[in-house]
């Protein structure tokens, strides 16, 4: 079935931002945000040593997936792209999907534009593809983001014992579902 063709160009727009399905000219930011260690730090280890050739490699997988759906984050004022939000795993069938973020541009965290840009993600995924149940894992230095989710109507469904490894110890990651 796949994620309707009328998402590739248009913007979904929030309240402090927009989204717009992730164009390889996005790349480079994406690159340059992946490498730096504060904004690596929450992602999964698959991000590690990241280039322009592995990179593209994701791009072209996932740009035509009927699984796997990934936007642009851009600021309406002055439209620059911060950051990254999608929808992965999508199962039409079972109406679900795994949610991911970041904000890449350290300039634009604790000002409220993840939180829209979630916001934005979760009302498509629940209005336009109808999807009814939405996960995402998230690690439990991650104070903040455990705390946005959870206002967002996140619930922790269970607790994945050390299994993320970051600065020398294991921590824990927690599973966490929205239920539409």
């Amino acid at each position: 079935m796949g994620a309707p063709a009328q998402y590739n160009s248009k913007k979904i727009p929030g309240n402090k931002i927009y989204l717009k399905k992730l164009a390889k000219s996005n790349l480079k930011n994406c690159i340059r945000w992946l490498k730096d260690v504060e904004i690596n730090r929450y992602l999964s280890e698959n991000v590690k040593n990241i280039d322009y050739p592995r990179e593209l490699e994701w791009y072209n997988s996932i740009k035509y997936s009927d699984s796997d759906l990934v936007f642009a984050i851009y600021i309406k004022t002055g439209n620059i792209h911060i950051g990254n939000c999608g929808l992965h795993k999508i199962d039409h069938k079972n109406r679900s999907c795994e949610l991911g973020i970041f904000i890449g541009n350290k300039d634009y965290l604790n000002k409220g534009f993840g939180t829209d840009s979630l916001q934005t993600l979760i009302s498509f995924a629940l209005n336009s593809l109808g999807i009814q149940r939405i996960t995402l894992i998230v690690y439990e230095y991650n104070t903040r983001a455990i705390n946005v989710y959870k206002n967002l109507g996140f619930v922790i469904t269970s607790v994945l014992e050390k299994h993320h490894h970051y600065n020398d110890m294991y921590w824990n990651a927690y599973q966490m579902e929205y239920l539409a």
